[in-house]
């Protein structure tokens, strides 16, 4: 526990450095994040792919942060139908050595996770007043549901409530969690409603507090669905760059589903009146 709290608090102040420089710097930051997480997931899944699979998986997976700095859908189009073509020719050439659920697994992944995390960096750039406020919420509401789980579900878990896929994970540890990721989000919309905004506009909290309460709930499936991932492939972490944590994946697979739908819910309810 020591371990993972000292990381905590290194990966914290990181994170602080990288959300106080221009906008550019969390879609380099998550760029690398969703590079790293494609190579933590291929290499944890045992898959023997032909080494230009991997490689393209992973190229693909850093490029798709910096989508955004397009401004039409033209280029994305030409970048995907680029990355579909030289998988299907790869496969195509590999075929005695490569299965189509290998190839078929790498591609799937390297959409699912780099466009989640990519949400990160879209939020950023989604208001120029309030973006780096909707950035530390999206981190804020899963992060903070997943620790929350752990410590309540350490010193106070009964019931199990996934143990065929996380056996560690308990029914009391995800309410602790929803509760403490609602609280942390509230309060962080009051931080961020007395010191920065002041008299010019207003954080609507009752719905940061239903949005982090759904977020939060959405956090799990996305941690469920990793620990899958690693339970089916005998792995107990994908990594081992963050001590008491794993690896980048296992640290931001609890975003999965949530920060996708937060980006797409501030377009329709905004959280700053």
């Amino acid at each position: 526990m020591k371990s993972r709290i000292i990381t905590g608090i290194i990966g914290i102040a990181l994170l602080l450095v990288v959300l106080v420089l221009p906008p550019i710097a969390i879609t380099v930051a998550v760029s690398l994040i969703c590079a790293m997480a494609m190579y933590e997931l291929l290499i944890a899944t045992h898959f023997k792919m032909h080494r230009s699979i991997f490689v393209t998986s992973v190229i693909f997976a850093a490029s798709v942060p910096f989508f955004y700095l397009f401004n039409s859908y033209l280029p994305i189009l030409i970048i995907l139908f680029v990355y579909i073509s030289e998988m299907v020719c790869i496969q195509i050439i590999t075929y005695k050595t490569q299965s189509i659920e290998c190839i078929s697994f790498a591609f799937l992944m390297s959409l699912i996770f780099p466009v989640a995390f990519s949400c990160l960096a879209y939020l950023r750039i989604f208001s120029v007043r309030h973006g780096l406020f909707y950035v530390i919420i999206a981190i804020i509401m899963p992060w903070m549901c997943d620790m929350g789980a752990y410590f309540v579900g350490t010193f106070f878990g009964r019931h199990k409530l996934c143990p065929n896929i996380s056996p560690k994970k308990t029914v009391e540890g995800l309410v602790g969690g929803l509760i403490i990721s609602v609280l942390s989000s509230v309060a962080a919309g009051m931080i961020y409603q007395y010191y920065f905004l002041k008299d010019t506009a207003t954080v609507v909290l009752w719905q940061l507090a239903i949005v982090a309460f759904i977020c939060a709930l959405l956090s799990v499936p996305g941690d469920l669905f990793a620990s899958l991932i690693k339970r089916q492939n005998s792995v107990k972490d994908f990594g081992s760059i963050m001590p008491g944590h794993g690896g980048i994946l296992d640290r931001f697979d609890s975003m999965l589903l949530s920060v996708p739908f937060f980006y797409l819910l501030v377009h329709y309810l905004p959280l700053i009146v």
